[in-house]
């Protein structure tokens, strides 16, 4: 066995790991840890700072770097020196593939608070996010995604557009059927074996089937619980006992004494037991994520609501370009049907904006030259010329999606409690397997008895219901509370509820659905079908309200001529040759009699 030879970076000193960067820097090659360390390494060397076969740990710019930590310490046995005061410090977000319970992310929250230049770092299971707040004086982004990476998972950049790889749940539904066929495929050939327990069955059968079923297993225990089997591993390498251990113990015992006694022409085989735990296993696994993914979708429907375009209103040109270009004071232009893309005021038009993915009323409310627009609200029905105040991350519905999201990445003290309860489990379900499997023996004599009864306390003990059933819980209801307007901030407030008794809502929007429906009418009936079909040319949730009703009705609108929309008072036009007109009392004076009628219903809440 030849060790591996430990590099370390010629500037910094860090650990090269598996690929460092050799390149001739000076007189002699010189292994260096990334690409921006061999070139700053060069920048010195070719400014005379360094000399050529010197050593940079020995000169005073090295020293003084050192000192203000800007280069890290190697020295292992040393305590890590704080991060300096005043250093530049970063969030990084990472969605993280291949969690299979809660302890998979306290052991990545783990490795990542031991590295050097880690302020806090917090791992959530329901969500596969990570939330890093590091050094980059210290520790580069890139090192962080090789320390997850080093850990036996994915991590990729969270970008909040894209709720999960479809090639992952395309993966774990291929092995989930591979599973499945297989376990009845062996439960089908081992009814043969079990039949041989009460009556004769050929020799040839029972020395040929043993390794039939060996086969089949075997594909389900490489192919199938490959995902199980090396997040136990990983969690091994790093003395972490996880859920997995405890599964994939099970696993491999019942799966090695059956090929034990496979090749010791025996009569007890638990192949079928093997393939019932590694389908089932992927089953839970598969129900787990969709969970996950209803939630995640919740925070990409926020993200959708952020538009990636804008046109720009530039010397009284319009020009679409990307969101990121657009700045604080900037005038761009809304048309009706589009979102608002970042906060501002409205330097011309007139229209009716709809605001309720911030203030859930369903009624869309004015605009007028001075008035203020939110980002993510719709502009339902004219042009609107807006100067930016807030954009990006600065922008209100940028606020609102942190929001979710900090609720999402927070874990309530309940979590917290089933997460360290979980830990604790693990290793005692591990010892308590080991009694059994002793005692057993012990009175019984017999090692097929005794696994089996070791394997059924791994298997029902397994505490992954125990950790993954209050997170999911909490997740899940983050997730629908968004879908359906409501923002939690914080979960704790989820295990305050049920101990409310009285609830204030300052808004009708969120004790409403957001969708009209023509209740009563006064007047003369025969105008409805008019003002219907020229309602057809309106974006207004009242006008769609009016033409989702007689389209229930059945009727065939006839099609409008001229029509003009008259911001902020309606609607008119010719239909059928007769001139018709929809709107409020901006628009005309109404008769007396239906005036006094439609206060009354106004009084009453109505519209």
């Amino acid at each position: 066995m030849i060790a591996a030879v430990q590099l370390h970076c010629a500037l910094c000193g860090l650990d090269c790991g598996r690929h460092p960067v050799l390149r001739h820097a000076g007189a002699e090659e010189q292994p260096f840890c990334c690409a921006g360390c061999l070139n700053v390494y060069c920048i010195l060397l070719e400014s005379g700072v360094i000399a050529s076969g010197q050593d940079f740990r020995e000169t005073g710019v090295y020293k003084q770097s050192l000192k203000l930590g800007l280069i890290s310490n190697r020295d292992e046995g040393a305590a890590p020196s704080p991060i300096p005061p005043g250093a530049e410090t970063r969030e990084a977000i990472f969605q993280i593939s291949g969690m299979w319970c809660t302890s998979c992310a306290w052991l990545i929250e783990h490795v990542l608070g031991k590295q050097r230049g880690v302020i806090s770092a917090n791992v959530l299971f329901t969500s596969d996010l990570a939330r890093i707040r590091y050094c980059p004086l210290i520790v580069p982004r890139e090192r962080l995604s090789s320390a997850i990476a080093g850990l036996g998972y994915r991590a990729s950049e969270y970008t909040g557009l894209a709720a999960r790889e479809s090639a992952e749940t395309r993966d774990l539904l291929l092995r989930i059927g591979v599973a499945a066929f297989l376990w009845l495929n062996v439960m089908s050939l081992s009814l043969v074996l079990y039949a041989g327990y009460f009556e004769r069955i050929s020799d040839s059968v029972a020395h040929i089937l043993p390794f039939v079923l060996l086969g089949l297993t075997s594909v389900a225990v490489c192919y199938c619980a490959r995902p199980i089997l090396r997040v136990a591993w990983f969690g091994l390498r790093h003395r972490a006992v996880r859920m997995e251990g405890l599964l994939a113990v099970g696993i491999l015992a019942a799966y090695a004494y059956s090929a034990a006694q496979t090749f010791a022409h025996g009569s007890h085989f638990y192949f079928d037991t093997t393939c019932a735990l590694i389908a089932l296993v992927l089953a839970g696994k598969l129900a787990e994520r969709g969970a996950k993914e209803k939630t995640i979708r919740a925070v990409a429907t926020l993200y959708r609501m952020m538009p990636t375009k804008v046109r720009l209103l530039a010397e009284r040109q319009e020009r679409f370009v990307n969101i990121d270009a657009l700045q604080p004071g900037a005038v761009f232009v809304v048309k009706a049907g589009e979102r608002i893309p970042a906060d501002g005021i409205v330097e011309a038009g007139f229209s009716h904006v709809d605001e309720s993915v911030l203030t859930g009323e369903p009624v869309p409310r004015g605009k007028k030259p001075g008035d203020e627009v939110v980002c993510g609200s719709l502009n339902a029905d004219s042009v609107l010329e807006i100067r930016a105040t807030r954009v990006g991350a600065d922008s209100t519905l940028t606020h609102i999606v942190r929001l979710v999201e900090n609720a999402l990445a927070n874990r309530s003290p309940i979590e917290r409690t089933v997460d360290h309860a979980a830990r604790i489990f693990v290793p005692c379900v591990m010892a308590l397997a080991l009694l059994t499997c002793g005692g057993v023996l012990a009175v019984t004599a017999n090692p097929g008895a005794a696994l089996m009864r070791a394997i059924t306390v791994l298997v029902i003990a397994c505490p992954c219901a125990l950790g993954m059933a209050t997170p999911l819980a909490i997740t899940t209801a983050i997730g629908a509370a968004s879908r359906k307007g409501i923002l939690v901030s914080n979960s704790r407030a989820l295990e305050v509820l049920p101990k409310v008794n009285t609830i204030v809502l300052d808004k009708t929007g969120t004790v409403t659905e957001g969708e009209f429906r023509l209740l009563e009418t006064v007047g003369n009936p025969g105008a409805l079908p008019l003002a219907a079909a020229l309602e057809t040319f309106s974006e207004h949730p009242l006008g769609r309200a009016l033409v989702r009703w007689a389209e229930q009705q059945g009727w065939q609108l006839p099609a409008p001529r001229n029509v003009q929309v008259e911001i902020g008072a309606g609607i008119r036009g010719q239909v059928q040759g007769r001139e018709v007109f929809v709107g409020n009392r901006r628009m005309t004076d109404i008769p007396f009699g239906i005036d006094t009628q439609a206060r009354a219903w106004e009084q009453q809440g109505y519209t």
